[in-house]
This record gives C-alpha cells, structure tokens and sequence, in this order.
C-alpha cells in the first residue's frame, strides 16, 4: 500500500527544500527564463504545491508547468 512521504524529487532523485531551494536559486541566476515542470502526486493537499511553487519563486523561477499522469504529448514533427 502506498503512504504519502512528502518526498521531494529533482529530476527523479530525492532532495530536500533547502537544497532544492538553492539548485533552483543557481538555475535562476544561471538563466531566469528556465522553466520548471512540476510533478505532484494526486495526493499531495494544494498546500504544499503551493508551498513549493513560492519556493520556485523565491529562488527566481517564475515559469512552472504543471505535467499531468496522462499520456505524453507527442514529439513535435521535424521539418
């Protein structure tokens, strides 16, 4: 049975909000246009999305996309 952690995940490894934090305050000032695509489990309450989008802010990082569980988007066709 799955239990709710709370975990944070960058790029599929475990990190914590203070380093989170600080990678995302290093990509900001590296390129202020970077953008971050958010994952969430369905689970997790709007509180702590929220949380961690003014985290993302905080840092400098003001272009968060939200990925769903559906399908991918297919790859765009080459020209």
């Amino acid at each position: 049975r799955h239990r709710p952690r709370g975990q944070l995940y960058l790029q599929d490894q475990k990190i914590a909000a203070a380093e989170l934090g600080a990678q995302a305050k290093t990509a900001a000032q590296r390129n202020p246009q970077t953008e971050v695509q958010l994952r969430a489990d369905q689970s997790v309450p709007y509180g702590r999305v929220a949380e961690l989008i003014g985290l993302l802010q905080t840092a400098g990082l003001s272009r968060i996309g939200f990925v769903t569980s559906g399908s991918p988007p297919p790859a765009p066709a080459r020209p």
